[in-house]
């Protein structure tokens, strides 16, 4: 899922509740009562939907931040290509794909 304020494509949990601006940054707990995530609102235009970041996500910036040196902050990394699901029958057709092949479509490198 892309995150609204970083442009990143990050884990996120989908969920059926409405997040609205102002709202966002509260925990998210499970039937148990363990938190995991923190909720937030993604896309302006949709209603009664929100995302949680879940646990794996913060724990690794968390692990990966310092406030005493923010030179060592690497964040997430990235394979550094552009790519494009072909999940659309008549885009792998075009492409001279099988009926019964998946896959991505590589558009570019950094």
């Amino acid at each position: 899922q892309r995150y609204v304020h970083s442009g990143a494509s990050l884990l996120a949990i989908q969920i059926d509740a409405a997040i609205n601006p102002g709202n966002s940054g509260g925990p998210v707990l499970d039937e148990e009562g363990h938190v995991i995530g923190v909720a937030f609102q993604n896309q302006q235009e949709s209603q009664n939907i929100g995302y949680v970041i879940p646990v794996p996500t913060i724990a690794h910036y968390l692990a990966d931040t310092d406030p005493k040196d923010a030179r060592r902050t690497a964040g997430f990394c990235s394979l550094g290509i552009y790519w494009q699901a072909l999940e659309n029958e008549q885009l792998r057709a075009y492409l001279g794909m099988g009926a019964q092949q998946t896959g991505v479509l590589l558009r570019g490198i950094n």
